[in-house]
């Protein structure tokens, strides 16, 4: 008996909101089938999801690692190859910008900003610099291709996750600064009956900074997802240029820059000489 069998190709998008697709589950156990974040692999077995996120940030570590470990392998007082350049570039521009923000305190506070910036902008610009196609093949045939990654900062989880270390940091920096009672005291500035609003300003901060990232990336891919809708065999490329390469800067500088407007409001008018 002959058969055939037929392959269906066509242009496809997908759904322009959705979660973070599940590429592959980590299996578990049976005694740790109850943990909240166990899912049912299909099979009858639970295990732990691994999403297209968590691929796109480990993929971010990784390139990062090579491109520090490549760049910084054989230094040079005067640098010929062109990677540590770069990199000294980068460095001089984080080192200027931080301390024009946070004076004295650049050198206990500089590596945390710089792995906020360095890492956002990798995540920002990981669907542009490596536009990979992944080929999912269906059971009728058909044949879905979509990117391999997707940014990490896509996905709110990431987001709320980087705002809450940052707000972890000028917590920190405040309460050991003026202590706990201090810190609790700063909620009754000016007067007693600011309290609720110096609460709601203060959670607003971690908020503000997730949601405007997130969201400015996020839209970003929903206007390209329309746009290749509209006209799905004219690729914008210029377009690009804006929501995946300006914007993704743009968007790394402002996270940044909040950032350490927030430390800088932490430590007031105070500077690294005086606490020591």
């Amino acid at each position: 008996e002959e058969r055939r069998v037929y392959m269906n190709i066509g242009f496809f998008t997908p759904p322009l909101v959705e979660g973070p697709r599940i590429v592959f589950f980590v299996p578990l156990p049976e005694f740790l089938n109850r943990l909240p974040i166990a899912m049912d692999m299909g099979n009858g077995q639970y295990g732990l999801p691994v999403t297209i996120t968590v691929i796109g940030t480990w993929f971010c570590m990784l390139v990062l690692f090579l491109l520090f470990r490549t760049g910084t392998r054989k230094l040079e007082l005067i640098p010929k190859n062109g990677l540590q350049t770069a990199l000294e570039s980068l460095y001089v521009f984080l080192d200027g910008l931080v301390e024009q923000m946070i004076g004295s305190w650049k050198k206990k506070y500089f590596s945390f900003i710089a792995t906020i910036f360095i890492f956002i902008l990798t995540s920002n610009l990981l669907t542009f610099f490596f536009p990979i196609p992944w080929p999912t093949f269906g059971p009728d045939g058909t044949v879905t291709v979509s990117p391999a990654f997707r940014a990490p900062t896509m996905d709110l989880n990431t987001t709320v996750g980087l705002a809450i270390v940052v707000a972890v940091v000028f917590i920190g920096t405040s309460i050991k600064r003026n202590g706990v009672f201090g810190y609790a005291k700063g909620f009754l500035d000016p007067v007693p009956v600011m309290l609720p609003l110096n609460i709601v300003g203060e959670l607003a901060k971690p908020v503000n900074m997730s949601m405007r990232l997130f969201g400015n990336m996020f839209a970003g891919s929903v206007i390209m997802g329309l746009l290749y809708k509209a006209a799905p065999w004219v690729v914008p490329a210029p377009l690009h240029l804006y929501f995946d390469l300006f914007a993704a800067v743009v968007q790394s500088f402002v996270f940044t820059m909040l950032t350490m407007v927030h430390i800088q409001g932490a430590l007031g008018d105070s500077t690294m000489e005086e606490e020591r």
